[in-house]
């Protein structure tokens, strides 16, 4: 199904952005009733909008929003490399660098610690925004009202400490922005700290965030500002890097 899926998407051009069952069956040589099937398990997948008016198909926003991610994750984790990788000998502990992707954060780079007992940094892991240090400090910045929008409409739990009530959770952005970076306090997982700070582009606007990862028994609260600077100095560096002064 993956390899169909393909040969429909790549029919889709800038000038040739909408196309309906028919169009597509002559561009396959297939049967209109076999595309028809195609077409309407891959709006239901998600990679395809159908206008409800004209029953014609377009590729969809969240595959637009992928690509566009796919688009600049390469450059920013070749330039964000050498910043991960000075973060994590400043702290000993995980780095990663995470970008918003609708309504969750995605870990697009990350380089780990030397250390025995460590938190793995996968890439392409995805995070809650309520429960995530990078999708704090990158929703920190933003105009409340695209928080809200942000948010679904109930925020999940996934410790006995996770913030889920969006009153809460904003006076919380409030806190980031005094201080210059987020904390994930054992809010995603029990035995997980993270420390995070925005990282802006050359325009001024996040873009992503750069943080730590590590078992909360290397971490205690009062070396949380410590962390922190080198959090803030790492993402500041990378936003030089990307041309922001």
């Amino acid at each position: 199904m993956l390899r169909k899926a393909m040969d429909v998407l790549d029919l889709f051009t800038p000038k040739r952005k909408e196309l309906g069952v028919t169009e597509v069956a002559d561009l396959l040589r297939r049967p209109k009733s076999t595309v028809s099937r195609w077409l309407s398990g891959m709006e239901e997948a998600g990679f395809l909008d159908r206008d409800e008016g004209s029953g014609r198909y377009r590729v969809s926003m969240r595959l637009a929003a992928v690509g566009e991610m796919a688009k600049q994750a390469t450059s920013l984790q070749q330039v964000a490399r050498p910043a991960l990788q000075r973060l994590m000998a400043a702290t000993g502990e995980t780095s990663n660098l995470v970008v918003l992707v609708g309504q969750e954060g995605v870990n697009i780079e990350a380089v780990e610690s030397p250390r025995p007992v460590m938190h793995m940094g996968s890439v392409g892991r995805r995070f809650p925004l309520n429960a995530s240090a990078a999708c704090k400090a990158i929703l920190a910045w933003m105009e409340e009202e695209e928080v809200r929008a942000l948010l679904p409409r109930r925020l999940p739990r996934c410790t006995p400490t996770t913030v889920t009530d969006r009153e809460r959770f904003l006076g919380e952005l409030g806190e980031v922005r005094r201080q210059g970076y987020a904390v994930n306090w054992a809010e995603l997982e029990d035995d997980l700290v993270a420390v995070a700070a925005p990282v802006r582009d050359h325009r001024g606007e996040i873009v992503a965030a750069v943080s730590i990862s590590a078992p909360i028994t290397r971490v205690p609260r009062e070396s949380l500002p410590g962390v922190g600077g080198h959090v803030i100095e790492a993402a500041r560096t990378l936003s030089h890097d990307l041309g922001w002064r």
